[in-house]
């Protein structure tokens, strides 16, 4: 791991340092306090930038509307529709860069918490702990760990969270055949690549390096929506920010229905699951295989598939794959890779066991067909509270013969 030691701070600058609450005043600055020189191209993203999402038709809200509103993510430099997106554009950074992120707002006041990374406070971008800001920001850091992570806004955060403004974030481990991190570039997004983990029984594990390669790469994003919300605007329900006195409770607003979240949409990766049929045991709803090819996994016989699960909501997720998968990082964190070889090593989940997530949670899975077929993969959507099951979303991985 790189250690990039900080500079001496000027006495002029250390109200920067100690001030988490507003942006920076001393001056006013609008990037890292500590700058260091990227050795990646700047990240550049926008936020929020307005949207809909149209519903299938057989999707019944609560609101009667066949259209929602998102807030969403937007990346200035690339081209026509592929700007704006929900979930947000996919970022891939080599292991080991140093990054800078270069987010702008159109509306309102945000911010973007860097899910998992772990950076210096200043940099982190959680709401009222670090600042939100209505112009824009330069965040600065270097992720160490290869894995799968998420960025998201941190303003108001229960509510700009489930309106869209959340997107995957990758962090690549090196190509063990190829230049150094951060020197190469991100593997293409879907395969092939290389993941972290000590998993010496997969074929073509590089013990020098811990490397695993992979041939198709699937980010499945679960998340539901309860179309009450998506009325709201940023500010609602929200604790006014007293620097002087953050935690006052005549700040907070009580008048609100965030605390009470009833899902009538389901996703996986922002396309909509439709309900065609009823689970007679529990009476959720359940969901037509979703085909779209931004979710439903293709590949053959002997090829290793990367699955990055990502949970966007605020329900339990309980997960079921139709074949053998071997759990090989939680949370960012690559299993049986020093320093944590002692205490952690990937494990297999059996066909048909299910395992659940709670928010926030991303785990990253590798499945290695051995026969052509198309294998389930099931998203029950449970109530965090009495677990109730709301709805039962569906896909699949389809495997052909090798070639």
């Amino acid at each position: 791991m790189a250690i990039i030691p900080r500079g001496d701070v000027p006495p002029g600058k250390i109200a920067e340092f100690a001030n988490f609450v507003w942006p920076p005043q001393n001056p006013p600055v609008s990037g890292p306090v500590d700058p260091q020189t990227p050795t990646f191209p700047i990240i550049r993203r926008n936020l929020d930038v307005g949207g809909k999402l149209t519903l299938p038709p057989g999707v019944f809200t609560y609101t009667g509307d066949t259209k929602i509103e998102v807030w969403q993510f937007e990346d200035p430099d690339a081209p026509g529709a592929a700007r704006a997106s929900f979930p947000g554009p996919l970022i891939r950074i080599p292991r080991g860069a140093v990054v800078h992120a270069e987010v702008g707002v159109k509306l309102n006041t945000h911010n973007i918490h860097w899910h998992g990374i772990e950076p210096t406070p200043m940099n982190d971008g959680v709401g009222h702990n670090s600042f939100e800001f209505s112009s824009n920001f330069v965040y600065q850091f270097q992720p160490n760990t290869a894995g799968t992570y998420f960025y998201h806004c941190h303003k108001n955060t229960v509510l700009h969270v489930e309106m869209g403004l959340y997107g995957g974030l990758i962090v690549d481990p090196p190509n063990p055949n190829g230049p150094l991190a951060p020197l190469q570039p991100p593997y293409p997004t879907g395969g092939p690549g290389f993941a972290s983990a000590k998993a010496p029984t997969i074929t073509g594990f590089d013990p020098a390096t811990y490397t695993i390669p992979y041939e198709v790469e699937a980010v499945w994003v679960p998340d539901e929506f309860d179309s009450r919300w998506h009325v709201l605007n940023h500010n609602d329900f929200m604790q006014s920010n007293n620097p002087s006195d953050p935690m006052n409770p005549t700040t907070f607003d009580d008048r609100g229905f965030l605390n009470v979240f009833r899902p009538d949409i389901f996703l996986i990766s922002g396309v909509v699951s439709v309900p065609f049929g009823i689970d007679t045991a529990t009476g959720a709803t359940v969901g037509a295989p979703i085909t779209n090819p931004a979710v439903a996994v293709t590949a053959q016989v002997g090829q290793n598939i990367l699955l990055r699960f990502i949970h966007a909501g605020y329900t339990l997720h309980e997960y079921t794959l139709g074949i053998d998968a071997m759990v090989i990082a939680q949370d960012g964190h690559p299993l049986g890779v020093p320093p944590v070889d002692q205490y952690s090593f990937p494990f297999v989940i059996p066909a048909n066991t299910p395992f659940r997530l709670t928010g926030g949670r991303h785990w990253d899975l590798l499945v290695t067909p051995t026969a052509t077929g198309t294998f389930p993969f099931r998203v029950k959507y449970h109530d965090l509270n009495n677990g109730q099951l709301y709805h039962i979303a569906q896909t699949t991985i389809t495997v052909g013969p090798a070639i």
